[in-house]
């Protein structure tokens, strides 16, 4: 019965859309059947996925990979900072999910990452005064950081908030950008999330019959 079901509600692939960059950090945390499972635990997957995505160069990767190797309490500070954003991120898209405005304190949080994350070009001359240079001056992570945050600012400032969706499937839990023409998307794809929801009330139906 339940094959019969699936071939039923089988449905086309949903089309490819542009995946922002506060996006793929959020999804960076899934949940295979609740369960969650985090794409970048370690200090060096994150750095790999900064890297992959263009945040940090490969030499600021190599040294900020050695650099909290040596140090315990940066590396957990900066793990917890990142798992923080990710949490926001993931907070904000809930709340906008349901049609509501992000909080005070979340803006506030926002704002402060996107603060943190200045950076400003400085001239220097060489030691022997032969060559100049033009050097970026702060801080690589707070740097990648803000860019995330400011990929989320800049979807709720300028593309489609209302279009923001958080998977209704509890096991899933996706974000994603609702560009179907009715805006009406609930799963991030029909294939697995949207099939496994409707065939769980198929089966909650049949069961609440007599007899069933």
């Amino acid at each position: 019965m339940v094959t019969n079901m699936n071939a039923q509600l089988d449905v086309p692939a949903e089309p490819d859309a542009p995946v922002e960059l506060f996006m793929e950090f959020a999804n960076t945390l899934e949940y295979t059947r609740g369960e969650p499972e985090d794409s970048i635990p370690t200090p060096d997957e994150l750095l790999a996925w900064l890297r992959r995505h263009e945040l940090i160069s490969e030499r600021a990767r190599a040294a900020e990979a050695s650099r909290l190797r040596r140090d315990a309490i940066e590396t957990e500070t900066r793990m917890s900072h990142f798992r923080h954003l990710r949490t926001m991120v993931h907070d904000i898209a809930r709340r906008v999910s349901a049609a509501q405005t992000p909080t005070q304190d979340q803006l506030r949080e926002l704002n402060t990452i996107l603060r943190t994350g200045l950076h400003y070009h400085q001239l220097r001359l060489d030691d022997d005064g032969t060559r100049y240079t033009v050097a970026q001056v702060g801080d690589r992570l707070d740097q990648a950081a803000a860019a995330i945050a400011s990929s989320l600012a800049h979807f709720l400032a300028d593309d489609a908030p209302d279009r923001l969706r958080v998977c209704a499937n509890q096991g899933c839990r996706y974000v994603f950008v609702d560009r179907s023409p009715t805006g009406r998307r609930r799963w991030c794809d029909m294939r697995t999330c949207g099939n496994q929801a409707k065939v769980a009330r198929h089966r909650a139906r049949a069961k609440a019959k007599p007899g069933g």
